[in-house]
């Protein structure tokens, strides 16, 4: 059985290649450079173990225990190939044709299509950005054979959370029912919040990609109970194998140095968050602002009726940019608008969403 076709990369990497100048689609912070990385030239180019280095996977271990990792916490840790792979090895290694899933939309399209294809039956719940989480709609949609809950908090492309009390209600819901839950937390800066500190029934994923500007790397993890966190390692073992070890030893050294990286994370955000808000308020006959928690981009909804694939497609032709249309995600009328980049580049980014947005009826 085919699989969907995977509208996010098919518009970033077919659609729209060779075709902008200015990128506002990112979803990570400003990407660093190779010369800002540790290199050591007398680094073995030998295979790195299925599950992460030992020195790594405590390094991740403890920003979720908060103390200095033990064994037993390196066991609950397996180092993948980006985050967007310790999803699929979750997905493959933990569901079942037959069970039932509930995620929510707009979204990452995988967090539907992987499980739909394992033969799972999906319930996707709207989650319209700027809107709170419908925690009723979850009580209903949740049967007796349902086993996974899906989510995404901080959440792309919305950039919102679920709050302390969203959170308790629907670890209520999941007790109760006996679920899975496992929540995308690329964009959690305290890992004190993450759902495995509240729940044992839990997985968190996460990585290097958006917060510290490293996508190139391909390092990113999930932390979990032993026996799902074996499961994905036997499962990788039959597909990428291993990470690489030259940049599992850079993570290692990233993650000693974190507080420099969330640092710049956070000297990138604010200043662009601000700038984004006054571009909203002298827009506002045009969009709607959907206030971002934390995230490196936010959302923008369209007042009027506009097409926002459409938009973007003309945003492409016209004055040679990317963003990333509501559609992609499983929405309509909006548009996701990275802000984390350096003043220059987002001012010039809005200068030209401001000038399209002038040319929409």
């Amino acid at each position: 059985m085919s699989i969907a076709s995977y509208t996010i990369q098919d518009w970033l990497f077919d659609r729209a290649q060779g075709r902008f100048d200015l990128d506002l689609a990112e979803s990570g912070v400003q990407f660093q450079l190779l010369g800002d990385l540790p290199l050591e030239s007398d680094w073995e180019l030998d295979y790195s173990l299925d599950r992460g280095t030992p020195q790594l996977r405590a390094q991740i271990a403890a920003l979720y225990e908060g103390t200095e990792a033990t064994e037993a916490d390196r066991r609950d840790v397996i180092v993948t190939h980006g985050a967007q792979e310790a999803l699929y090895l979750l997905y493959r290694s933990a569901l079942e044709a037959g069970d039932h899933v509930v995620t929510t939309a707009p979204g990452w399209q995988q967090a539907w299509e992987v499980p739909a294809h394992i033969g799972c039956d999906v319930t996707v719940l709207p989650w319209r950005p700027g809107d709170p989480f419908d925690v009723e709609a979850l009580a209903r949609v949740v049967r007796p054979d349902t086993r996974m809950l899906i989510l995404n908090s901080p959440g792309n492309p919305s950039g919102c959370v679920l709050s302390p009390a969203d959170w308790d209600a629907v670890l209520d819901i999941a007790r109760a029912h006996d679920l899975w839950v496992v929540n995308d937390e690329e964009y959690l800066l305290d890992f004190d919040a993450s759902v495995v500190r509240r729940y044992p029934r839990s997985v968190s994923v996460s990585g290097l990609s958006k917060v510290y500007g490293m996508p190139a790397l391909r390092i990113g993890w999930a932390k979990g109970p032993t026996d799902v966190i074996e499961a994905m390692v036997n499962y990788k073992r039959y597909t990428t194998v291993s990470n690489s070890l030259v940049w599992e030893r850079v993570a290692t050294r990233v993650l000693a140095d974190r507080e420099r990286h969330l640092e710049r994370y956070r000297s990138l955000v604010t200043p662009g968050q601000r700038r984004l808000v006054q571009f909203a308020e002298e827009h506002a006959a045009n969009v709607d602002l959907v206030h971002p928690d934390g995230t490196p981009f936010a959302w923008l909804h369209f007042t009027a009726g506009i097409s926002s694939q459409q938009f973007a497609e003309e945003l492409l032709a016209d004055q040679r940019m990317l963003v990333m249309p509501a559609e992609v995600f499983g929405a309509e009328q909006g548009l996701r608008i990275s802000y984390a980049r350096p003043a220059d580049v987002l001012e010039e980014g809005l200068r030209r969403l401001s000038a399209q947005l002038h040319k929409t009826p």
